[in-house]
């Protein structure tokens, strides 16, 4: 509708969309290049494919009101700016910020939303999601800082802890605060970390939080950071706030609690879920949820009887694939056969049965994986509560059980068992001599089965008998 270009300076509105086709409500935006970069300015509109089409193509009079505020913004403030600073060879995304206003019309939450919608049009949905719940927890300080009385204070405090956990349903908290840029100072920064605390926010997560809003304040799309100079609050000199290291909680149980748990037995279908789900991913090489959800009967590898498979969150467009070869051991059939798909077609597991392993379905995908992961993770803490096991278990504890029972108690070289979980070996010069064979990781993995339980079945299926 409008396309503007003027001394390499190129002005026009678009629809930001996530996938090809996208039916949704989306932002639009007047998107500006120069010099092969490009910086978008919310207009306050959204809009649906279908209507945005309608609104370029045809003169309905629904959109009237739209197109008219385009125009006349475009007409009255955007191209006297633009072609003003064009003439004068003065542009900058800077220059044209203070000529608009716009550090003082764009909020933190706007920016948030920004990089979120791109990392998504990326397909980058993990990601994305880091920044939701970034924005989310800074949210819920802005919420509490607003409350006057300390009572008030206290009892959010006591929400906050009872449903750190519900990511889902009509019990997710839910609060609505604008965050602007010039409140983001040292003493807000440390304010909100102490907040956190005693929203029992772990460390680690705070620290995320924490980088995750520097990264929205540094990488700003083709333009200055948000806040720079004296206003910049990150920092190691005096007066400025330093990042929590965070640490890392240890969350590796020993071989004999990973055997509780598999031995665990209830008629509860949920938890019988949870502990099927729990053991599978362990003795799967420590496998993620998200790559359980996305395995295929196409990955098993029937000559070599293992699951070949590879990590979402490695891959990349232009790599080389690193794939992860899991043998396939009776208790993992076991699984299979009790808790998979039966016609033995499609995804293993029924967690994302509907939905085709295409980047256009990438944010239905992982919307399926994180609201089938709640349950489970729930019924993992029952577990762990009957059994007088950590009450903070979670899927997360399958992996690093592996990795560590795996270099502390079977002692197998570190070289190895990246290369048995995907961890990078790029920068190992010795890593390119390891080849393992398809039975030197059955050994290996053979040495953490249960020497106490009787397995029913064999290999492939096989019953033992057979």
């Amino acid at each position: 509708m409008i396309h503007y270009r003027i001394n390499g300076i190129g002005v026009k509105l678009i629809r930001k969309k996530i996938t090809k086709d996208d039916p949704s409500k989306r932002s639009v935006y007047w998107q500006i290049t120069f010099k092969r970069k490009s910086v978008l300015y919310f207009t306050g509109y959204y809009f649906t494919e279908s209507e945005w089409e309608d609104l370029i193509h045809k003169k309905l009079r629904k959109h009237k009101e739209a197109r008219d505020t385009f125009q006349a913004f475009f007409d009255k403030t955007l191209r006297p700016i633009i072609d003003e600073l064009a003439v004068n060879n003065s542009f900058s995304f800077d220059t044209l910020d203070v000529h608009l206003n716009k550090p003082e019309t764009i909020n933190v939450n706007e920016a948030f939303q920004s990089r979120i919608e791109s990392l998504e049009e990326e397909h980058k949905i993990g990601n994305a999601s880091i920044y939701r719940n970034s924005i989310n927890a800074l949210i819920r300080f802005q919420h509490y800082k607003q409350l006057r009385r300390i009572r008030d204070k206290e009892d959010f405090i006591l929400e906050c802890i009872q449903k750190k956990n519900i990511t889902v349903g009509k019990n997710v908290l839910k609060v609505d605060e604008k965050i602007s840029f010039d409140e983001i100072t040292p003493k807000y920064l440390n304010e909100c970390e102490r907040f956190w605390q005693r929203t029992e926010v772990a460390p680690a997560t705070a620290s995320i939080y924490m980088r995750t809003l520097r990264a929205v304040i540094n990488n700003r799309e083709g333009a200055e950071p948000y806040l720079k100079g004296s206003k910049y609050p990150f920092g190691v000199q005096r007066g400025k706030y330093v990042i929590p290291e965070g640490g890392r909680r240890e969350i590796a149980l020993p071989i004999e609690d990973i055997w509780k748990i598999e031995n665990f037995e209830t008629e509860n279908e949920g938890l019988i879920l949870a502990r099927d789900i729990f053991t599978f991913m362990f003795y799967c090489n420590g496998i993620n949820f998200g790559d359980l959800c996305r395995l295929r009967f196409a990955n098993i590898n029937a000559p070599s009887e293992e699951i070949i498979f590879q990590r979402k969150k490695t891959l990349k467009k232009g790599e080389k694939p690193t794939f992860i070869y899991v043998p396939i051991l009776p208790p993992m059939v076991e699984i299979i056969n009790r808790q998979g798909n039966k016609k033995q077609e499609g995804y293993i597991f029924p967690f994302l049965n509907g939905i085709e392993p295409k980047n256009k379905n990438e944010r239905e995908i992982k919307t399926a994986i994180e609201l089938s992961l709640v349950p489970i993770n729930s019924s993992l803490k029952i577990i762990a509560n009957k059994l007088n096991l950590d009450p903070e278990l979670s899927t997360s504890y399958t992996r690093n059980s592996y990795i560590t029972h795996l270099t502390s108690e079977l002692l197998v070289n570190p070289i190895v068992v990246r290369k048995m979980v995907g961890h990078s070996t790029k920068r190992d010069v010795t890593a390119g001599y390891v080849n393992l064979t398809a039975k030197k990781r059955r050994e290996i993995n053979e040495k953490l089965l249960n020497p106490e339980k009787e397995y029913t079945i064999n290999i492939m299926g096989k019953s033992e008998a057979g």
